[in-house]
């Protein structure tokens, strides 16, 4: 009983504040990054709202557009360049990078998500619960990353924006 009362603390602690939305923004990048959608789709708040206008559903299908591209995902690279908080809200500002993967339009897409990567993406966290593990991601931004005209998500067999 100790035991899970000394590991409860130390999770505990190591979810908290910064740590903790850091921990959260790793978490979700590596569930995309391993196509796991239902956990991807399970962090992103039911109240978000972010630059593109998309739901939450709406969000997960835009990833998973991406995805396909891809017989092999990539694998994503952050980088955390500056972290605020405000109002409970944990917004983290970093590079995001894409590495490796394969597919027809594997080498195609890279190259254009380049044009994008070397500003930062702004992703905000909000805890969400009594469990420290609970974190919800409530928007993504990006400065200058723009959807393709007429994109609707889940009906694009083309995509190179990743988030």
């Amino acid at each position: 009983m100790a035991t899970s009362v000394i590991i409860t603390l130390i999770q505990a602690f190591r979810w908290s504040g910064e740590s903790g939305a850091e921990l959260a923004q790793q978490e979700f990048l590596d569930h995309f990054t391993n196509r796991n959608w239902k956990e991807c789709h399970a962090m992103v708040a039911v109240s978000y709202s972010g630059k593109w206008n998309l739901q939450r559903s709406e969000l997960s299908l835009l990833m998973q557009d991406f995805s396909r591209q891809f017989i092999i995902s990539p694998r994503v690279d952050w980088h955390t360049t500056s972290m605020t908080v405000t109002n409970s809200s944990y917004e983290i500002n970093g590079i995001m990078s894409f590495e490796g993967g394969s597919g027809p339009s594997a080498g195609l897409i890279l190259r254009e998500i380049g044009n994008y990567t070397a500003q930062p993406f702004s992703f905000r966290w909000k805890h969400s619960s009594i469990t420290p593990w609970s974190w919800h991601l409530e928007s993504v931004e990006h400065p200058s990353l723009e959807l393709p005209s007429g994109y609707v998500p889940g009906r694009s067999r083309m995509l190179t924006v990743p988030f």
